[in-house]
This record gives structure tokens, sequence and C-alpha cells, in this order.
């Protein structure tokens, strides 16, 4: 388990205290601890805290009788920033001599002569 794993985890067990608050904390943990065993030996783990917390989520919500209490914006901390490379330019699609996208295409093809 990676850094940004255990810090999805942590993120993920906050929001699940928070939303649930007559619950222990230990029966959140639990839950959450039974939803990450599902996942050892998986190769693949950038997903695993958002797939745990919509696992523990629906079992919460299947065996709690209680409306859970609506979220409220947490504060955590911030894993230290990476460099990212500039975001690309959005695609612009220009139409062909005015007659827009369709008419470009429409024009060009075998099956609509």
């Amino acid at each position: 388990m990676d850094d940004n794993e255990k810090h999805g985890l942590d993120v993920v067990r906050a929001r699940l205290v928070q939303r649930y608050p007559d619950l222990e904390p230990q029966i959140v943990e639990d839950l959450i601890a039974a939803a990450l065993d599902r996942f050892d030996g998986c190769r693949v783990r950038d997903f695993v805290p958002l797939l745990i917390e919509r696992a523990t989520t629906r079992t919460l919500d299947a065996t709690y009788s209680r409306a859970p209490a609506p979220p409220e914006p947490i504060r955590t901390s911030e894993l230290p920033a990476t460099a990212h490379a500039e975001p690309a330019a959005p695609a612009v699609i220009s139409s062909a001599r005015g007659r827009g996208v369709r008419g470009a295409f429409a024009r060009r093809s075998p099956r609509l002569s």
C-alpha cells in the first residue's frame, strides 16, 4: 500500500465517520478492513479507496435504519504537489465552408449518396 492509497483510505474513513455519526468508529473501521481484504493481491490499486468507499457505503446504507446526516465538506491534508505537464489545448472542430461537421462528412460518405 503506497502513500496515495493510505491517504485515500484516511479520507474515506473520515467521510464515513462523519456521514454516520451515530455509529461507533470501530464499526466503520471493521467494514473498511473487510472491504480492503477483497482487494489484496490486486495489481492495479489506483481506485481501491473509491471502491472501498462505495462498498462500505452500500453495506452501511443497507443495514443502517436511520438516514445518514448530509455530508459536510471536510478538510484533509493534501499530498505534496507533483509537477504536471501543461494541459493540452482543447480540440477545436472547424466547420468546412460553413456547412458544419455533418455537412462535411455527409458529402464524402459513399453510404449516403
